[in-house]
């Protein structure tokens, strides 16, 4: 297993936070969509906006990425 960490950004595409996501990450961008739906659900169940901003959330899953606090 292999940590990757996915940016969960708001409308404007400012990082919100950053998840560290566990996964057997093959490097070939097949996985970038369960660590998208990961990464959201993560966002839901913290309340990080409200629910009714949910679905103008966006996710940055690069390569490599400088860690957001």
């Amino acid at each position: 297993m292999q940590t990757r960490y996915v940016a969960v950004c708001d409308k404007l595409g400012r990082p919100l936070k950053t998840y560290p996501i566990a996964t057997s990450y093959s490097g070939d961008g097949s996985q970038d969509a369960d660590l998208v739906r990961e990464a959201l659900e993560r966002a839901k169940g913290e309340r990080l906006v409200p629910e009714s901003e949910l679905g103008s959330l966006t996710v940055k899953v690069p390569e490599k990425m400088k860690l957001w606090r």
